[in-house]
């Protein structure tokens, strides 16, 4: 279990509370500040998800014949825009009815207001997935697996609430059998000297990170950072201040960081192992430069479509589609 990982930052912080209970109120309170921003910081998934989406719709319906009504459980739903894209596809005339399930009240108002356009039914609950009850014919995972300390635990729940012949789809979670790829590696770093070469330096890039946030803490300018600390210590979860780094190496437990390096993303060899009753309808990957399509200039662009169209695994990115039997 990852939990134990984030012992030494919880003693740091002066945390009086669990792991458990640590990581979980990091996460909201980080989520919530992220929820009105987050679909303009994530701009580049808007094309890149319903290209994905699509691909693996495709897959699945090449392989099976899914018949309305469909139960669709979206969880993690963020602001509901991967089941917006889900919605886009040959699934969306299938979907009877939606749940969005997100442990973030800021995210779930944002899914909310995308809601109320799919003309469905559907449900809002701020909770986990221990909280459901019920059974679902469709669940979708996105941007959500790097984010959950116990992956085991959480299969075993979807398990649970997925009807026979039951369909999960994952995607947009880091690519850990691939991470240490050579190509990859190779591919990423080509990325990161083209954007050294093209950007322009200003004065202050010169400047130490810590050096440009005292300045801007001294003019008034407090990122978000800096606002999750400010709420964390309000609220008593920590006493001392965390870095950005220590923040993301809490809310994306799976992917490595420079507080962890443990971390290693996510597997689809794990996947495999732990979904034996389940039947593989695809595998893809995407994000062969270590970002997604819209952030790569057009000859990359073409290259990205390339691989995807020749379903290359090793790119940053991993997608999934698994038929419960």
């Amino acid at each position: 279990m990852s939990f134990e990982r984030l012992s030494p930052l919880v003693k740091k912080s002066g945390s009086p509370l669990s792991v458990q209970e640590f990581h979980s109120r990091v996460n909201i309170v980080f989520h919530n500040y992220e929820a009105a921003q987050y679909d303009a910081l994530h701009v580049d998934m808007w094309e890149s998800l319903q290209e994905q989406m699509d691909l693996l719709v495709h897959d699945w319906f090449s392989k099976t014949s899914p018949k309305a009504p469909l139960k669709l459980l979206d969880i993690g739903c963020g602001t509901g825009l991967s089941t917006q894209k889900l919605l886009n596809t040959p699934v969306g005339p299938l979907v009877e009815s939606i749940v969005l399930l997100d442990t973030s009240p800021k995210m779930l108002e944002q899914a909310q207001m995308k809601a109320v356009h799919w003309d469905k039914p559907y449900t809002v609950i701020n909770g986990t997935i221990a909280d459901l009850t019920g059974s679902f014919d469709v669940v979708i995972i996105c941007s959500v697996l790097h984010h959950i300390p116990d992956l085991d635990t959480f299969i075993r729940h979807i398990d649970a609430l997925l009807n026979p012949g039951g369909v999960i789809i994952h995607l947009q979670d880091p690519n850990g059998d691939y991470a240490q790829d050579n190509l990859f590696k190779e591919r990423e770093k080509e990325f990161e000297r083209l954007q050294a070469v093209q950007k322009v330096k200003r004065i202050t890039d010169y400047f130490p990170k810590s050096i440009k946030h005292k300045i801007n803490l001294f003019l008034g300018r407090k990122n978000y950072i800096d606002l999750i600390n400010d709420a964390l210590i309000r609220e008593k979860t920590i006493k001392k201040r965390l870095t950005a780094d220590e923040i993301w190496s809490v809310t994306d437990i799976h992917v490595e960081s420079k507080n962890d390096s443990q971390a290693r993303g996510i597997s689809f060899a794990f996947f495999k192992q732990k979904l034996q009753n389940f039947t593989l309808l695809s595998h893809r990957s995407y994000g062969f430069y270590g970002v997604l399509k819209n952030d790569l200039p057009s000859a990359m662009q073409a290259n990205e479509s390339q691989w995807i169209t020749e379903n290359q695994l090793n790119g940053r990115n991993l997608a999934c589609v698994w038929q419960k039997q």
